[in-house]
């Protein structure tokens, strides 16, 4: 009965997993559907070349600021966080914040992964304020300002921009000052320690006990960073596009100046930041944090104090976090990271349930947009839940099924992709706001159902178990640096890369490779799907047979260097032997999708019982690097020394994988000696 209850669980748990993917993949798969919709029902798609009216620029804003801070928020609580940390970050006299990944596994535990997003509906408002106020008053101001400045004098318009985009900066930046103070005061407070319950109770809060100027504390240092900052951006903007070397690429040019022209001015200028919400402060009691001062003193005293009492480094707490804000690719990481972490923390069920249900609704709201940056908003919130997926339902299914089924099990799951893909090419026809609305109607209504009767609330609690001391004290002894530092996890991470790499190339750069020969990669494609699935199915299916004969762990290394090594043997053959492309896009299927499966596997369970998912995502996101690779770095080479390069590339990597599997490392890292006496 408890297997067969299993089972329906795993059902559940594969097609939630198959919508997250179609949710990913849908508004891709209707992208021309979708662009000329967009365009067509634009009003004034006549007036393309005309200016926009202060409306458009105050939407324009508002968008831009609302999605920006969705992403940024968890970076953005880490970087306040640091800033308010009073003891170092390093030495025998540190803080409780003592690096990045640190803070975010310390506020994960302590807290949970909804801390990252303490504050967040002020700092919405923040945003949208900010961006509403900044965008309308530059358009305002510049428009009146080119009744004044003739337009043929390029250097004064400059000036004219620079001076309309600095006291935009300002008005925004006073507008949205209350909405600052009071996501500032709800980051800093601990969970178990909070001051305000709320936003509205901090509203009601500051007015009862500091009045109107509490609104506005750290003004000063806010208003005055703005001119400076613009100002440096433009000036290090022209400096850099000067010392540009290159000819011909002024685009990707403009591109590097932009992003080193806002990372030197954000550094210069940090120290600002710093203290503004250190201003922020007055009068807020931080408990559970460490030494709070008091700042009442003013911006030139309190840049003082800082000093004299961190050093000239304690200006620039929290600087990291800050600048890779503006890289999207780290905000991801982050993101994954969070989950990944999460899943071991929290129950998986909610974690799995809750982030299809923000697909759902993410689906539907898409169904009724009717612009770009609505479309922009949905595709965010899709994709900053996608981490929910994965993760999580292998942690689910480990706790289901034991060692002997596993692999077929996580095989059966890692399915759930190709599927989805099967699914596109059938309903990619129908209109598309059709398929998004009623697809994220039906798995609303079939998640509701799986939290309902299938992963139940008494589900939840058998598998949340009650932790131990000793677990709690193995957690603290299985750290950041501990993880990093572990040749098991580097060891799977670098093989598994080569899988990462070869999947890109296939499904990349062998269709443009048959198109340049001039063979259709119509039956390459459909027979890699086949082989694909074919490969996922068996390579689970061996694992369970040959586990019980040989080991768990010496199957999963033997199955997974074999798939390794023949799917880059077949690879050469597909390079060599045009005419037989077809028929070897089966075996490549075979062997990359195996080859991906047993070593996402074995990353799955490379951990230890309270770091799962924490490793698992480490190893995942160090394994994509070699999807990165087969990107530019390896159209480069490409481009050097055509598609003869593949052949060198896979002989080279073959012996690589070989030499790093005959070191014999293990595929688990070793339990702690709390662990062990735990068990």
């Amino acid at each position: 009965m408890l297997a067969s209850t299993n089972y329906v669980k795993f059902t559940a748990v594969f097609c939630i997993y198959v919508a997250y993917v179609l949710f990913r993949r849908l508004p891709i798969v209707f992208l021309s559907q979708i662009h000329t919709e967009i365009s067509i029902s634009n009003d004034d798609i006549e007036a393309i070349n005309e200016p926009l009216t202060s409306a458009e620029y105050s939407e324009a804003g508002l968008a831009s600021g609302i999605v920006t801070r969705m992403i940024i928020q968890p970076l953005d609580v880490l970087k306040i966080r640091f800033q308010l940390q009073e003891e170092p970050i390093r030495g025998r006299k540190s803080g409780k914040y003592k690096g990045v990944m640190q803070s975010v596994f310390l506020i994960t535990r302590e807290e949970g992964a909804q801390a990252f997003w303490k504050g967040h509906i002020p700092a919405q408002g923040l945003s949208a304020t900010y961006g509403l106020v900044q965008f309308s008053s530059f358009e305002w101001l510049s428009r009146h300002a080119a009744r004044f400045i003739p337009s043929d004098d390029q250097s004064v318009r400059s000036t004219s921009d620079f001076m309309c985009g600095a006291l935009s900066g300002c008005l925004a930046m006073t507008a949205a000052m209350p909405l600052d103070v009071i996501r500032t005061r709800l980051v800093a407070q601990k969970s178990g320690h909070a001051v305000y319950t709320g936003t509205m109770h901090a509203v009601r809060h500051i007015w009862e006990k500091e009045g109107i100027a509490g609104y506005f504390r750290g003004w000063v240092p806010s208003v005055v960073q703005i001119a400076p900052f613009t100002g440096m951006q433009f000036a290090l903007y022209n400096c850099f596009m000067d010392l540009w070397p290159f000819t011909g690429y002024e685009s990707t040019g403009a591109l590097f100046s932009g992003a080193m022209a806002g990372t030197v001015a954000k550094t210069v200028l940090y120290p600002l930041d710093m203290v503004r919400h250190r201003l922020q402060m007055n009068g807020f009691d931080r408990a559970g944090f460490g030494k709070t001062s008091n700042y009442s003193q003013g911006l030139f005293k309190t840049i003082m104090m800082v000093v004299r009492n961190e050093s000239w480094y304690g200006l620039f707490k929290g600087l990291w976090p800050s600048r890779i804000v503006s890289i999207h690719a780290a905000a991801c990481t982050v993101s994954k990271l969070i989950f990944g972490s999460a899943a071991d923390r929290t129950s998986s069920s909610r974690l799995l349930i809750g982030g299809v249900l923000l697909c759902c609704t993410s689906s539907i709201c898409l169904a009724f947009a009717n612009a770009v940056w609505q479309i922009e908003l949905v595709m965010a919130m899709i994709g900053s839940v996608q981490g929910a997926g994965w993760v999580p339902a292998t942690k689910l299914i480990a706790t289901w099924f034991d060692d002997s089924s596993y692999a077929t099990m996580f095989s059966l799951l890692g399915c759930g992709s190709t599927l989805a893909g099967l699914i596109l090419p059938f309903i990619k026809n129908f209109y598309w706001r059709t398929i998004e609305f009623n697809t994220g109607f039906l798995v609303l209504i079939f998640s509701f159902i799986c939290k309902r009767w299938i992963i139940t609330e008494d589900a939840i609690r058998k598998e949340v178990k009650p932790v131990k001391k000793s677990e709690l004290e193995a957690e603290k002894l299985i750290g950041i640096k501990t993880i990093v530092k572990s040749t098991v996890m580097w060891h799977i991470a670098s093989i598994y890369f080569f899988s990462m790499e070869l999947r890109t190339i296939f499904e990349t750069w062998v269709p443009l490779y048959l198109q340049e020969k001039n063979y259709s990669p119509d039956g390459f494609q459909f027979l890699y799907e086949l082989g694909g699935l074919t490969g996922i199915l068996m390579s689970g299916f061996i694992l369970d047979r040959l586990g019980s004969k040989i080991g768990i762990d010496q199957s999963r290394r033997l199955l997974g260097v074999l798939f390794t090594t023949a799917m880059m043997i077949v690879a050469v053959g597909v390079f060599k032997c045009e005419d037989y492309t077809s028929i070897l896009g089966f075996f490549i299927g075979f062997f990359v999708n195996g080859s991906f499966n047993v070593w996402c596997l074995i990353g799955s369970q490379a951990g230890t019982k309270s770091v799962t998912g924490t490793v698992s995502a480490f190893i995942s996101f160090i394994a994509s690097i070699g999807s990165i690779f087969a990107g530019s770095p390896l159209a480069h080479l490409i481009d050097i020394f055509s598609f003869n390069v593949f052949g060198v590339l896979f002989a080279t990597q073959i012996i690589l994988v070989l030499s790093i599997s005959s070191l014999r490392i293990p595929l688990r890292m070793e339990p702690t000696s709390t662990e062990k006496k735990s068990d």
